[in-house]
């Protein structure tokens, strides 16, 4: 690899994809102000995805929680370059770009373009996996981007405006998943749909008729049962009806086709099953990817096969240990590898030792409404049972996990501004957006 960087010419550090990884990156990277550091999205601002239900639910404003990339790599030390990623070529160290439109027209901004690298990091992200469910890509509403969250929400609250008023008219709403984004998602709408009530004359959230479904036998099936246990309660008492182990055969029109032959019917469909890699992975470049299109990674974090390439966040397979099974794709995990390549990269050029990248697993926390959240933490020591987390308290942990993100990114005086200019929107506005 290339020494560190000079005056004259600095080392060219290009990352795709502005999502959590991809912009806590860019951010430790541009500070140090040693490197010419590039983030390249398609789209213009960063979404903390982990909050996309509340902005499906209409709990967010469109543009709350939204940092646009060009304000902030002015403020933090790199460069933002506007465009969707087309191809790879490691040959050559040079990405090509799709050209860039206006949107809501056809107006174009930029031409397809290419951008030289000399180290690379990959950060696409992943999308919702189908798991090639006849009907899913046609019938549902998914949650990959702040884009389809705002046309769910749209969808919702068209939804309660046509029912309003008529005591006969369920509301009916179909979740695949009962993971943590299809749990916070049932229980963010029970939320909202009571607020709509209050603050806007709508129908109370006893009008509503969520049903949830995963193929596992119980919800969230990746943390303790007891945790599990805890939030198939909640659910229960908010009115949710939860069914597991049950598979979905075909998606239509109407609703959900199980493979026992049953339907679920329901007005608005969504599909919150598991991840996978991105169409355009298979020809992205020579890379080495794993059975759901996530690239093969190594114990530093770079893609297998090929030089001057890393790869993390969703997008990237990584063993939590050696033969191990792999690295979570969650936000915690991406939190902890752009913290590891910020310093492994500077490291690596100044060719000094570099420790392989180890996850510690801090714990689970899911959002259960807007004063309850249940979870767990890690036993001291490993290996035991996980400690129980409950009530307010994990709501108050899960709410630390966004300031601290707002941390990364801003530093801790303008996080703590804009945790108080979100607790004076709350105070002052409805908390539900009615539009």
């Amino acid at each position: 690899m290339a020494t560190a960087s000079t005056a004259a010419q600095r080392h060219r550090i290009v990352i795709v994809g502005g999502g959590a990884a991809g912009i806590e990156l860019a951010t430790r990277l541009g500070r140090q102000r040693e490197f010419d550091v590039a983030l390249v999205d398609r789209d213009a601002s960063h979404f903390w995805k982990p909050r996309l239900h509340e902005l499906a639910a209409g709990l967010l404003g469109d543009g709350e929680e939204a940092v646009p990339y060009l304000a902030h790599a002015q403020a933090h030390g790199y460069r933002f370059e506007p465009g969707a990623l087309k191809r790879v070529d490691t040959a050559a160290r040079r990405l090509d770009l799709d050209g860039v439109v206006l949107p809501m027209t056809d107006e174009k901004i930029l031409p397809p373009r290419s951008l030289a690298y000399d180290t690379l990091v990959l950060a696409l992200g992943s999308r919702v996996n189908d798991f090639g469910t006849p009907g899913v890509l046609q019938f549902c509403d998914m949650l990959d981007s702040p884009a389809q969250a705002i046309a769910l929400r749209r969808k919702i609250l068209a939804l309660a405006l046509r029912s309003a008023g008529d005591p006969q008219r369920r509301i009916r709403i179909g979740i695949v998943g009962a993971g943590a984004t299809g749990v916070e998602l049932a229980a963010e709408l029970h939320h909202a749909f009571n607020d709509m009530h209050r603050y806007g004359g709508l129908d109370p959230a006893s009008k509503l008729d969520i049903t949830l479904m995963d193929v596992a036998p119980r919800i969230l099936p990746a943390v303790d049962p007891r945790t599990s246990a805890s939030a198939h309660r909640v659910l229960v008492r908010m009115g949710v009806d939860v069914r597991t182990g049950v598979g979905v055969d075909a998606v239509s029109a109407t609703g959900f086709h199980l493979k026992d032959g049953s339907v679920v019917t329901c007005d608005i469909r969504v599909w919150a099953a598991g991840v996978i890699g991105h169409d355009l992975m298979t020809g992205l470049g020579p890379f080495q990817l794993s059975k759901d299109r996530r690239i093969v990674v190594d114990s530093r974090l770079a893609a297998i096969g090929v030089d001057n390439v890393y790869a993390i966040g969703d997008c990237a397979y990584a063993a939590a240990t050696e033969g191990g099974p792999g690295v979570p794709p969650t936000a915690q995990a991406a939190h902890q590898q752009a913290s590891y390549l910020a310093r492994a990269i500077p490291r690596a050029l100044r060719n000094d030792t570099v420790v392989p990248f180890v996850y510690h697993a801090k714990g689970t926390l899911v959002s259960l409404g807007e004063y309850h959240a249940t979870g767990e933490l890690p036993s001291v020591p490993k290996g035991r049972t996980p400690i129980p987390m409950r009530g307010w308290l994990a709501k108050m942990l899960y709410i630390s996990l966004q300031y601290m993100h707002r941390a990364t990114l801003h530093g801790w005086p303008r996080a703590t501004a804009l945790s108080m200019a979100d607790w004076l929107r709350n105070t002052t506005l409805p908390p539900v957006k009615l539009h």
